[in-house]
């Protein structure tokens, strides 16, 4: 007897079909036929959850962006012992995260030209989730006084503004940590950090 799943369930097991299948093949080498083949449903299905082939690829990198605020929520987590520390986990995973399992090619697909309207909406669904994590790092900073910022929003939007930026000026995977953590070193000078020598 097949297993009957809620629309939710089977949606989600669409997605993580899909996922697996673009990491192994790629996004552009895998049709839609491979996609339902290894979520083991019918080609009909599929089209009961997504319209296209895009569909579920923006569906793919939505929940990219939901697993990416989630680990950069847990790593900040894990090191709260001070502000300054807490930027620099922040920074230094941006720059793990495009070496994880099945990243480097979301990012790299992320990045084509022709899905810019893609990029844009993980941008759009990525971004306000993390102001408010690194707001509350910043005002820790400013209570523990190793930053002196007045508007810690603004901070926020200027420190994910220079991160996003090494990503806009064509930074290579194999560069991306490096960068990070520069402009991570920047960041924490422009928050007011003072590096004794």
């Amino acid at each position: 007897m097949p297993r009957v799943l809620d629309r939710t369930d089977r949606r989600a097991e669409l997605v993580s079909a899909a996922a697996s299948t673009f990491a192994e093949r790629g996004v552009a080498n895998t049709p839609v036929s491979e996609i339902v083949k290894a979520a083991g449903v019918a080609q009909g299905t599929f089209y009961l959850y997504f319209n296209s082939k895009d569909d579920v690829v923006l569906a793919v990198v939505e929940r990219f962006a939901d697993t990416m605020v989630d680990i950069l929520t847990r790593t900040v987590a894990g090191c709260r012992v001070s502000a300054v520390e807490e930027v620099r986990a922040l920074c230094n995973a941006f720059g793990d995260l495009t070496a994880a399992p099945g990243a480097a090619e979301l990012v790299e697909l992320m990045h084509r030209p022709e899905n810019r309207a893609l990029h844009d909406r993980l941008t759009e669904r990525f971004t306000p989730k993390l102001v408010p994590l690194l707001e509350e790092i910043i005002e820790r900073g400013v209570v523990q006084g190793v930053f002196a910022v007045p508007d810690a929003t603004a901070a926020a939007w200027f420190v994910l503004g220079g991160l996003h930026s090494v990503e806009l000026a064509g930074t290579s995977l194999a560069e991306m940590p490096r960068a990070l953590a520069a402009v991570g070193d920047l960041a924490l000078r422009v928050l007011g950090y003072q590096v004794l020598a």
